[in-house]
Formats: C-alpha cells, sequence, structure tokens
C-alpha cells in the first residue's frame, strides 16, 4: 500500500509528458532502477509509453487523457503534420483521419506510434516546405492548407487525391497567392496547376473531379 501512495506520489511531481531519462536525473536513479518503475507504472495503468524505444510517456496520474500530440513533438522534433489532417485543422474538410499523416526528418530517430502514420522525408522536402509551416502552441509543426494541398497533389494529382469532392471545403479560405506559392515549390505539372488554382474561390472556377 505504501509503495502505491509512494507510486502516486512521485508521478503527481512528475510533468504530464515526460521522458525516462529525465527520472533519473530527477530521483538520482540508476538506469536500471528507472526501467523497473517505469515497467511497473506501466503495468499498474499509471503511465502509458508514447511508443517504440523513444523513452516518452503520459503520466496518466496527472491527466487521464494524455496530450499525445505534445508527446509527438517531444520524441521527434521534426514531426510535421502533413495530409488531410492539416487540412483538417484549417477548417478544410472534416474528414478525421484514423492515423494522421506525420512527415519526420529521415535522419531523425522514427519510432513506432500506432497514433500516428509517420512518413520519413529528406531534409530538401523540409527545406521545401518551410515557408508553408506553422507552429502551434504545443510546438507541433503543421502544413498550412494549401502547402497541404499541393503536397497532396504531387504524389499524384487529382487522380490519387484522397478526398472526395464533396469531402473538400473549396470555399474554406485557401488563399490563392499561398496556393500559387506552394504549387511552385512543388513543381506541379501545368494542368495540375491550373485545376488547383481553379479550384479557389477567388479564382471563379469550380472544383476540380478527381
Amino acid at each position: 500500500m505504501n509503495q502505491r501512495v509512494s507510486a502516486y506520489q512521485r508521478l503527481l511531481d512528475i510533468p504530464e509528458i515526460f521522458r525516462g531519462a529525465e527520472l533519473t536525473m530527477r530521483f538520482q536513479w540508476t538506469s536500471k532502477k528507472t526501467s523497473q518503475y517505469l515497467y511497473m507504472w506501466a503495468e499498474r495503468g499509471l503511465i502509458e509509453p508514447f511508443g517504440g524505444h523513444s523513452d516518452v510517456y503520459a503520466n496518466l496520474v496527472r491527466n487521464r487523457t494524455p496530450k499525445w500530440e505534445v508527446a509527438l513533438q517531444k520524441a521527434m522534433p521534426s514531426a510535421l503534420v502533413i495530409g488531410v489532417d492539416a487540412l483538417r485543422r484549417a477548417g478544410v474538410t472534416t474528414q478525421i483521419m484514423h492515423r494522421p499523416e506525420i512527415a519526420v526528418l529521415s535522419t531523425d530517430p522514427v519510432y513506432k506510434a500506432d497514433r500516428y502514420t509517420l512518413v520519413p522525408k529528406s531534409a530538401r522536402y523540409f527545406s521545401r516546405v518551410r515557408p508553408g509551416i506553422i507552429r502551434q502552441d504545443n510546438g507541433l509543426q503543421v502544413l498550412r492548407p494549401e502547402w497541404a494541398l499541393a503536397d497532396l497533389l504531387s504524389s499524384g494529382g487529382w487522380k490519387g487525391f484522397p478526398l472526395d469532392p464533396d469531402d473538400f471545403d473549396w470555399d474554406g479560405g485557401l488563399d490563392r497567392d499561398e496556393l500559387r506559392k506552394a504549387i511552385l515549390s512543388m513543381k506541379l505539372s501545368a494542368d495540375i496547376e491550373e485545376q488547383a488554382l481553379l479550384s479557389d474561390p477567388d479564382s471563379g472556377g469550380d472544383a476540380p473531379q478527381p
């Protein structure tokens, strides 16, 4: 019983999202002892690992609904929300992805994470999309909707577009100039560029059919 109280007391003093290595320093434990505590707490449902060998954990004593995006950013600082989920966050679609697509710098460790689809990307890719990256309050990077759209089209054009026309809000506030900038950066073909720009409400065109 005392051990259980001790576990709760320790976890109440630990951030909601933490690294296992932080416990080693905080409590002056050996790595072995830290591993033993982490295993015991996980078995008892007091903490939950982010995934893989990331050494990042959610403190369920502090918060039963973990902020996994904070854990994602802590485990992989280069993480960037792309694809449909980037569009959803901007209000361009209401479609919710079961596993949001996350770009991660390929030279960084990429940990297994069941909540996300992790896509290793080159430094060249990150440099190309850098003008379209915004950062949320929790530190996680997200592609602007115009750049997310251009990025999706760069993978296969409208034929491979993951949303039906009815699921995409063409009046959702896409900025035509920003879209043109993203299209130029992604080096999209002329026909895809023309259709993408015609889909913008400011252009007066209709949304293209995939």
